[in-house]
């Protein structure tokens, strides 16, 4: 079951685009990516995680791409995402959010 597109997440994405065209591409693929029938929080609380966290790598802020794994890795738990293509997903931020993005959160 896909993520519904809401007129919250048009606004982050957008938003984002602003700050990183890289990351809110990285954010359409892992949108598509998510299994939500996995998940109990509700959809806007997932939109709202999700662009949190792109942003702080968009921004390349320090261990931004260390929590957004974290953050990932509970998706990952709850069988909303593969491990697999978490991996994909997080070397393609630390390749956005630069070195400092990876140290220890």
């Amino acid at each position: 079951m896909p993520l519904t597109i809401t007129n919250p997440y048009r606004l982050r994405i957008k938003c984002l685009r602003n700050v990183s065209p890289h990351c809110a591409d990285l954010a359409g693929r892992i949108v598509v990516a998510l299994r939500i029938e996995a998940l109990t929080q509700p959809t806007a609380t997932l939109i709202e995680d999700l662009f949190d966290h792109l942003d702080a790598v968009g921004s390349q802020r320090g261990s931004s791409v260390t929590r957004l794994g974290i953050w990932m890795m509970g998706l990952v738990h709850a069988k909303a995402l593969l491990s697999t293509v978490v991996e994909m997903f997080l070397a393609d931020a630390a390749a956005l959010g630069g070195l400092s993005s990876v140290a220890p959160a």
